[in-house]
């Protein structure tokens, strides 16, 4: 790992999503009240630790980090795989508990910017944009939690595969899967040939129609009493 602070990095950060929304003419500006550290990490190298306490924003400007968890027993789960441009749990910044639930490790080699928090505590109150952005960011975080957690919580891939057809056609009989086979299963915490051989049982017993990504509703009373 290597720290290192270049103004010719600052203006990566505003690929991230809290930053995009920055107006161009603030954004000089905004960049010299920004009170940033480059660090440059090698695959494999650690972020931060779980239950290190989060001080600093990180926005992850190359390269992609795994995040993880670990139990009393020691045993790690996966939690996410983000890829730059992006920040890394933001909203365990301004947490009255604000030690890291998870450890972060480089996939790749990986660079980031690091804000402390009074800077971002700042910028907040200064610039708008930047503040809506985060509010939003972690907000759909928590959206995002909250479906995992439904999720986690059904005990089958037919009952999850259910519920998130149900969801997502928003009663429509015909949706579009906004992910990939394979990201969906990542989500469900299944292989993807366990996911597609569900769905074919499903398509198979006439309850769905499969087309690529689209998803044909055949019979709705059937997914609902998987759930």
């Amino acid at each position: 790992m290597t720290n290192q602070h270049s103004s010719a990095y600052g203006p990566l950060i505003f690929k991230c999503p809290l930053c995009s929304s920055i107006p161009p003419e603030r954004r000089e500006e905004f960049l010299q009240d920004v009170r940033y550290t480059l660090k440059r990490y090698g695959k494999g190298d650690m972020l931060f630790a779980q239950g290190a306490e989060y001080k600093m924003l990180y926005i992850l400007i190359q390269g992609e980090v795994r995040t993880e968890m670990s139990d009393e027993k020691g045993d790690f789960m996966e939690v996410a795989h983000l890829k730059a441009p992006n920040p890394l749990a933001p909203a365990f910044l301004f947490a009255d508990d604000n030690h890291s639930p998870v450890t972060a490790i480089g996939f790749t080699d990986c660079a980031a910017i690091l804000i402390p928090k009074e800077n971002v505590y700042f910028l907040i109150r200064k610039y708008d944009a930047f503040r809506d952005a985060f509010l939003m960011f972690v907000s759909n975080k928590v959206v995002h939690l909250t479906e995992k957690l439904r999720l986690v919580s059904l005990r089958t891939i037919r009952a999850k595969l259910a519920y998130y057809i149900l969801k997502e056609s928003k009663g429509e009989r015909v949706c579009q899967l906004k992910i990939s086979k394979q990201d969906l299963a990542h989500l469900f915490g299944v292989s993807r040939p366990a996911l597609v051989n569900v769905m074919m049982q499903l398509a198979e017993e006439g309850i769905i129609g499969v087309d690529g990504r689209t998803i044909d509703i055949l019979r709705r009373g059937d997914l609902q009493r998987m759930l």
